[in-house]
């Protein structure tokens, strides 16, 4: 069969699962799926040279539509790719390989929420925003803000292992997920445990986070909800030195408190970016504060412990409403004028560490990109440590050329040398290449740095699950 009777038989195929109007196979009808908000795959499409080319694009609605269509990809040989809110930034999303796009956005639906328990089984394709809203209506919260929770889906989170802005009292994605719904990358449709506290064998929910498809297609999942908070308690601290508010952050983490938002941006980031969403000169490195919960006695006492720290750190008050105005204005880093736009070059290299290594990881990071970017490119580099653990805390290191190189391949070059210093200088001292991103494309070549011998186990996994590769070839270093 020729490529044309090929594709015509696929989306025969196809569309005798989802309706004709839920297979897209037109030039035009397929550019919404052309890149996601990786810089490269946004500047390739600009040019004209979409790294994304998916042949068609289903829309199903039911998870065993897509337990279908996985079924007959196996059978033609068609890689799939799955898609959420489109709003990732390493690239994971887009068809490099050609084949079948499966939008999940359809898969929107609340199946359940459980009162009692305080749980909700949610599909894959419910976007962030619109699922908080619906919580919020009932006085309850899933207390996943991403930054990009206007397009990010909750399949697409867990794909990715993403973060919120919450995180230092919630926890990223996978502390908010109780059991998964998903296909295999044979077409089997599978229900995990209902609950992860359990002797009943390995956790197999928590493979499939993070593994941005490649071990299987999410669907829904049981998440955990909590009350809206009932009182909020901000404060603002700045800091001489950017070790003593890494101090301070390490023993507010270590000692069991947990403000629900612990953002810490080193002086240039303080004296930009955050400098202009509060409205308030920042010289210094800053630190940004909210605890919230169910019992304001209680919140308060939790704020003035952690202040405590802050100042025997050397810690400087400064005025705790621009937290307030920070969390009011959240989102706003992520679009115009502060989100770049073309022709520039951006991203992030967002790495993770201890805490005996984190400064270093900071130092070494930032003076790795500066030192392959020349001076005619104006490098702009803004800094923050935005999630905490006990253990731990990553560094957010954005970095900006206002404009790059006109033609594509030196842009794209100029972007790889970039990030290339800066993960391979994070790791070298002693970080791990990515906190709540992903891989996607854009860090799949570091994969075998990351986990050495360990890579042939996770792609032994791989060729178990997956015979005929047909779920996201190639992608996670695989």
């Amino acid at each position: 069969m020729d490529a044309v009777s090929a594709a015509t038989a696929l989306v025969s195929e196809l569309s005798k699962v989802v309706t004709s109007e839920r297979v897209i196979t037109s030039p035009e009808g397929l550019k919404p799926w052309q890149n996601d908000q990786w810089w490269y795959a946004i500047a390739a499409a600009a040019a004209g040279r979409p790294i994304s080319k998916p042949d068609v694009v289903v829309r199903p609605t039911t998870p065993e539509e897509v337990a279908e269509i996985v079924k007959i990809a196996n059978k033609a040989g068609v890689p799939i790719t799955p898609w959420g809110g489109g709003s990732g930034v390493q690239g994971a999303a887009n068809a490099d390989r050609g084949g079948i796009v499966i939008d999940l956005k359809l898969l929107n639906r609340v199946r359940h929420i459980d009162q009692k328990s305080l749980t909700c089984t949610v599909e894959a394709g419910k976007v962030c925003k619109e699922f908080e809203a619906e919580l919020n209506a009932q006085d309850l919260s899933f207390t996943h803000y991403p930054a990009s929770t206007e397009w990010a889906t909750i399949g697409g989170s867990i794909g990715a292992r993403g973060s919120g802005v919450l995180s230092s009292k919630y926890g990223k994605i996978e502390d908010h997920i109780l059991s998964l719904e998903f296909v295999t990358p044979t077409g089997d449709l599978v229900h995990t445990p209902a609950v992860p506290r359990h002797a009943a064998g390995p956790e197999l929910t928590q493979l499939l986070v993070g593994a941005e498809g490649v071990f299987g297609i999410v669907t829904a999942a049981i998440v955990k909800l909590r009350r809206l908070p009932k009182h909020r308690a901000f404060g603002v601290y700045s800091f001489k030195t950017l070790g003593e508010g890494l101090e301070a952050g390490r023993e507010i983490m270590t000692s069991g408190l947990r403000p629900a938002v612990l953002r810490y941006y080193d002086a240039e980031a303080a004296s930009h970016s955050l400098a202009r969403a509060v409205d308030y000169k920042l010289p210094d490195a800053t630190m940004v504060l909210m605890f919230d919960g169910e019992y304001p006695d209680l919140v308060d006492m939790e704020a003035q412990t952690t202040f405590a720290v802050c100042h025997k750190y050397g810690g400087q008050v400064l005025p705790a409403r621009l937290a307030k105005t920070w969390w009011d204005n959240r989102y706003v880093f992520y679009y115009p004028p502060y989100a770049p736009e073309l022709p520039s070059i951006w991203g992030t290299v967002d790495v993770v560490a201890d805490f005996e290594h984190i400064e270093a990881v900071y130092y070494e990071t930032t003076k790795a990109i500066r030192a392959v970017v020349p001076a005619r490119f104006e490098l702009s580099l803004n800094t923050h440590f935005s999630h905490w653990y006990e253990w731990g805390s990553m560094i957010y290191s954005r970095m900006k050329i206002p404009v790059g190189p006109e033609d594509l391949d030196e842009a794209k070059e100029l972007h790889d040398v970039i990030f290339r210093a800066g993960v391979e200088a994070a790791m070298k001292a002693g970080a791990v290449l990515n906190d709540h991103h992903g891989v996607g494309i854009r860090l799949a070549p570091y994969m075998q740095a990351q986990y050495g011998t360990g890579m042939e186990a996770l792609r032994s996994i791989k060729r178990a699950l997956d015979p005929n590769n047909v779920l996201c070839p190639g992608k996670l270093g695989m």
